[in-house]
């Protein structure tokens, strides 16, 4: 029997082939940043503007070493090492993701690392980076105390875990359509807010600062569904009719769940105790 990760990896896989490497991919990612900065590489909810408030909060600058935790195809690890000069590494479970992040950074200066692995059990000596970052992907991580144990050992004293993710904001949804439409990209593991600050104070975080940005989360949501639907003829061409009605069923749930306050996006920071 396949793992939760190994069902969750395997649409991954496909879903950063289909984006990255299809015209009809590209155009869709076009369309849907189009009025919050432009596609950068990131398959979130988090505009361009919120990134650059990500950057300026991890303080990474030239002689200093970054991660972009559950990395995909890269694009957020490049823009940080383009925006700062850090020295920045990505990591993610999905092989295709990685391959590509690699092939579209072979020209960035300075140079970017990309590693495949798990976020659970970082390949990393204790205090390597300044600041690890992570983009709307830490709910579908199941353990995720091993998640935020392991961004704390691998941050050097002082050093910052920035990160956004969809949380749980209201009572999960129980039936059986809503259940099916979100887990269409594996089953999601969503946190409170008051939960993840549980978690950041146990594995010694302080300063802890966490931000609603579900307002945004739910206009992103529901132009994801849009560019679905403006990409029809596209989108069943390259995804399948199961895949492409999933995906526009996924988007269109998140966006109701969001604005019943049910489900919701934070962004989070946090600094390692020192000593």
């Amino acid at each position: 029997m396949r793992t939760v990760i190994e069902q969750t990896r395997e649409i991954y896989d496909l879903t950063h082939r289909q984006i990255t490497l299809t015209p009809s991919g590209q155009a869709m990612m076009a369309y849907l940043w189009r009025d919050w900065g432009g596609y950068i590489g990131q398959l979130s909810w988090t505009t361009r503007d919120q990134l650059r408030e990500l950057t300026r909060a991890t303080a990474l600058a030239p002689k200093k070493a970054g991660l972009d935790l559950c990395c995909g195809t890269g694009g957020i690890a490049r823009y940080l090492a383009e925006a700062t000069g850090c020295a920045m590494t990505g990591i993610d479970y999905s092989g295709p993701a990685i391959d590509i992040a690699r092939r579209t950074a072979a020209d960035v200066t300075p140079p970017i690392r990309f590693d495949h692995g798990d976020a659970r059990e970082l390949p990393y000596p204790t205090a390597t980076f300044d600041a690890v970052v992570s983009v709307d992907s830490l709910v579908i991580v199941p353990d995720r105390h091993r998640v935020i144990a392991e961004c704390a050992r691998v941050l050097k004293p002082d050093g910052r875990l920035v990160f956004t993710d969809e949380v749980l904001t209201g009572p999960f949804p129980r039936d059986t359509d809503t259940l099916r439409a979100l887990s269409v990209y594996g089953r999601l593991f969503p946190q409170t807010p008051s939960g993840y600050r549980r978690l950041l104070t146990h594995a010694g975080f302080v300063g802890i600062d966490i931000r609603d940005s579900t307002a945004m989360f739910v206009a992103i949501n529901r132009r994801w569904a849009e560019s679905y639907r403006l990409f029809e003829t596209q989108g069943r061409e390259v995804l399948g009719d199961k895949l492409f009605d999933d995906g526009l069923a996924f988007f269109e749930t998140l966006g109701y769940q969001g604005a019943a306050h049910r489900l919701g996006q934070i962004r989070v920071l946090a600094t390692r105790r020192h000593g």
